[in-house]
């Protein structure tokens, strides 16, 4: 009995003395982490972090914290930020986020609103700690700013890619989408409705080094990107793009991505009530519509991208984004 009692003594204190040094490492990754971004330019601030869970899981809070890009142009606060893990499971991160953030951009400020906004983060055990698998999630999430807008459900996930070395399967779905009222109240009445059905991307990033700690310092660049799909529908306009793209000498994405568009004739409206095709080019591109595709016949052309510029077929559509900075 007496022997049994004193085991029960050491593993308790065994156990505990492992998680004081667990959370004390937790409290020393973040320290270095924040010393890290702060060495390169970044402005980080805080009141305070604390670790708590014990026995069994490690609890790291940041309260007031505070992130602001070296160029000073991007930023994120919030009242709180969370990380949460199991003591025996460290490489197992979970991050929840308060119910209101603050973004900063180069538009301007931007205020997010959620309900259980999460991230999982899994990492490889070891050295460079490589990045496994990543979630974030949420629902009831509304944006306020430069656009008002929101949707009921988010989810974007990466895990590695099979067979490809260095690259990552990426996916995004984004539910029930909120439009901002400012932008419906100038479409045409009844042209679309005041809600997107669906966001939703499946595609494969690769990379030109390992996505693991040393990203603080080296950040990897993309090497280029496989779209098996993107689709998005709201009211009768359905998009699909598939294809792939990567980066050119000056940065720029380069490549194909075949576009099948139902509801084109809406698509057209909605361009122009945007100001994305002037009102004297609309007769060229109702033109070109009812040649490609006559009647309620779904659109297919090639989107190339090319020396910087994006173009739909024979028509040019402006530049092309920035793949690598």
């Amino acid at each position: 009995m007496r022997a049994l009692l004193w085991l029960t003594v050491l593993a308790f204190a065994g156990w505990s003395g492992w998680w004081w040094v667990a959370s004390g490492a937790a409290r020393t990754g973040a320290e270095t982490t924040l010393a890290t971004m702060q060495a390169q330019g970044w402005q980080v601030d805080h009141d305070g972090l604390s670790v708590a869970g014990y026995p069994n899981r490690i609890d790291l809070t940041a309260n007031a914290p505070r992130l602001d890009s070296p160029d000073g142009r991007w930023g994120w606060s919030a009242a709180f930020a969370q990380v949460f893990a199991l003591s025996y499971k460290p490489w197992h991160l979970i991050a929840v986020f308060p119910p209101e953030q603050t973004l900063r951009t180069p538009v301007g400020p931007w205020a997010l609103w959620s309900d259980s906004l999460r991230s999982s983060l899994v990492l490889v055990p070891g050295s460079d700690l490589a990045l496994d698998r990543f979630q974030l999630s949420g629902e009831a999430l509304r944006l306020g700013g430069g656009v008002a807008t929101g949707a009921d459900s988010l989810s974007f996930a990466t895990r590695p890619a099979v067979g490809e070395a260095l690259a990552h399967d990426v996916g995004l779905d984004i539910r029930n989408i909120h439009v901002d009222p400012r932008l419906t109240a100038t479409l045409p009445p009844g042209l679309l409705p005041d809600r997107a059905a669906v966001v939703r991307l499946d595609a494969v990033a690769g990379f030109n080094r390992p996505l693991d700690r040393h990203a603080l310092t080296t950040p990897p660049r993309l090497t280029g990107v496989t779209v098996r799909e993107a689709r998005a529908e709201w009211g009768a306009i359905r998009l699909h793009l598939s294809g792939r793209l990567a980066p050119d000498a000056a940065g720029f994405a380069e490549g194909q991505l075949d576009l099948r568009l139902e509801g084109a004739q809406t698509a057209l409206e909605l361009a122009v009530a945007t100001g994305l095709i002037a009102p004297n080019a609309r007769g060229t591109w109702a033109a070109m519509l009812a040649s490609v595709a006559p009647g309620a016949t779904p659109v297919t052309l090639p989107l190339r991208l090319s020396r910087g510029m994006v173009s739909l077929g024979p028509l040019p559509l402006g530049p092309a984004p920035r793949m690598v900075w």
